[in-house]
């Protein structure tokens, strides 16, 4: 009785985020990307149940239902606390609570959706298959993981952001909204809340320089982009400059003397000092952007990452041929403060996680993002030349 009366809950919620999250889709739309949402944490379980045996997934709904349980590891800790009123709810079934999960992490898209075909609708085919139909991006952001969670904060909290940007003014219900969501980042992936940082740093300078255009204006542009750069080094101790190098090195042995030559990705960091970490930027940027690729030697279940990376890659050349060739109108700042960000933990992670299966978790966070911006010029040209035939 209990998962007949969670389902109907969860049917009843999704025709009210329908008709409250309005957007100008059919609800054939919502209703199949949710279904795909909500299959894919299912599969998510089904695999490190059956196949895998074992992984974060089952240990963290274990843990969710033992009540005296306490990790030794905070974000850990943080999100079995989230989880565990859901894991209550659905009378302690793994299943009916990565529905929830789910389910959640499909909302936060579906915002962000609304958000973007808001202020960008001429690119809306780029934005909907990029937030709502790429594969990995939906198997990776479901069930019982923390990244479902992570991934979720990240796309409210960047949806509010880019509404503050383009309003030029901010409500109490954007306060709430970044207030909440920056929140449960920091708790959960605090490299995620410095990522996001950064990007609203560098909207918000742009925002003082286009209000005061003036030399104090731009001043106090300079000055809140400075702040908010130290802003970012009082979100973990052992994400300072001073100390980066030490954690990227120690990360990097660690997970390489655990990952099998399938999985490593080559990134090896020599030394715990700035040159060592330099040395290995170049790799590190493509294997954040594009790796696996199809020339990878990955098991056989990495296919679908090494398909889309493919795709990804193409569609980011046409972008730049198209860009090169033709005069584009495009949101300059916004470009430039979400490519700086995306290359800041394309970097980061790529460096910390030469382990492509774990990479690729991680990579989800702003694979939504890097697909929007890779394909909105292709897509653009493509339906000029279909509507000029």
């Amino acid at each position: 009785m209990i998962p007949v009366l969670n389902i109907l809950l969860l049917l009843l919620l999704g025709f009210t985020a329908f008709r409250i999250i309005k957007i100008n889709l059919s609800a054939s739309i919502f209703w199949f990307a949710l279904s795909l949402k909500l299959m894919a944490g299912l599969l998510l379980g089904w695999l490190f149940y059956e196949v895998y045996e074992s992984g974060d997934t089952i240990v963290f709904f274990e843990r969710a239902k033992d009540l005296a349980f306490e990790s030794k590891e905070p974000r850990t800790n943080f999100f079995i606390t989230l989880i565990r009123p859901l894991v209550r709810i659905s009378g302690e079934s793994y299943w009916i609570t990565s529905l929830w999960l789910s389910f959640v992490s499909f909302l936060a898209s579906w915002y962000c959706l609304s958000v973007f075909l808001k202020y960008f609708p001429s690119d809306r085919v780029a934005i909907i298959i990029s937030l709502l139909f790429i594969p990995s991006i939906i198997f990776w952001s479901s069930g019982i993981l923390k990244d479902t969670i992570a991934s979720a904060a990240l796309m409210v909290l960047v949806a509010n952001f880019i509404m503050v940007y383009k309003q030029l003014k901010i409500d109490w219900k954007n306060i709430l909204m970044i207030a909440v969501t920056g929140f449960v980042l920091i708790k959960i992936k605090h490299y995620l809340a410095i990522a996001a940082i950064f990007f609203a740093g560098i909207l918000i300078a742009h925002m003082v320089f286009k209000r005061f255009k003036t030399k104090w204006g731009f001043l106090l542009g300079i000055a809140l982009l400075c702040t908010a750069m130290t802003a970012t080094q009082l979100i973990h101790p052992y994400l300072n400059v001073e100390r980066l190098p030490w954690v990227l090195y120690e990360n990097n042995q660690a997970i390489i003397s655990k990952t099998k030559d399938t999985s490593n990705t080559g990134i090896l960091i020599e030394g715990n000092d700035w040159s060592s970490i330099l040395s290995q930027i170049p790799k590190a940027l493509l294997t954040g952007l594009f790796r696996p690729s199809i020339n990878d030697s990955i098991p056989a279940y990495g296919v679908i990452h090494q398909i889309e990376n493919m795709i990804l890659g193409s569609l980011l050349i046409m972008s730049l041929i198209i860009a090169l060739k033709k005069k584009i109108e495009l949101d300059k700042p916004l470009l430039v403060a979400s490519i700086s960000a995306i290359l800041l933990l394309a970097v980061l992670l790529s460096l910390s996680t030469p382990n492509f299966g774990s990479l690729v978790r991680y990579k989800n966070a702003y694979m939504p993002f890097l697909f929007i911006i890779s394909s909105v010029l292709p897509f653009r040209y493509l339906t000029s030349k279909a509507l000029n035939k």
